[in-house]
């Protein structure tokens, strides 16, 4: 129980470092996007893509020896790509959905 609590919260602060940014950037490309499609869907597609660029730029370029922290609690590096693009999808169709 405490293992999973930990991965948990690991994941969580991982995920914290991407998701401002990311969402942030999403908007402002959606604001260009308008004519195309609206607000939420480009938003939404924008996020799917920039969450992983962002991972690559904030944990593969700059910070790469921060994997080691959430090694040990317990989180390898392909699972954290896979949240990455797990929880970026789901969100991702959450915003076009609104």
């Amino acid at each position: 129980m405490i293992n999973n609590l930990r991965v948990i919260k690991g994941l969580c602060i991982f995920y914290q470092k991407l998701i401002i940014p990311s969402l942030a950037l999403s908007a402002v490309i959606a604001l260009f996007m308008t004519k195309l499609v609206n607000f939420h869907t480009g938003t939404g597609i924008a996020f799917m893509l920039l969450t992983p660029v962002f991972h690559y730029f904030t944990y593969e370029v700059n910070n790469p020896g921060e994997y080691f922290f959430y090694y040990n609690l317990g989180l390898s590096k392909l699972l954290l790509w896979l949240n990455t693009f797990i929880v970026s999808v789901i969100i991702g169709l959450l915003l076009i959905l609104i």
